[in-house]
């Protein structure tokens, strides 16, 4: 498999999440389409520790490919 596929992006990452939110407020406040409502008291430290899964999963892809000293 392509090493390239295989990385993950976290300006993509970012983006996606960003236009997740984005969306998520354009239909319920613009649209006013009825989506249950985000309790961000709970999302927000799910938010975190994805991030720290993906800064892990990121710092172990680059020690594994970086050569050895």
């Amino acid at each position: 498999m392509n090493e390239q596929r295989r990385r993950l992006d976290l300006g993509a990452l970012f983006f996606g999440a960003i236009l997740f939110v984005g969306g998520y407020y354009l239909l319920t406040n613009t649209f006013e389409i009825d989506l249950p409502e985000l309790n961000w008291d709970r999302f927000w430290p799910v938010v975190v520790i994805g991030l720290g899964i993906v800064v892990l999963v990121k710092a172990l892809q680059e020690r594994r490919t970086a050569p050895p000293s």
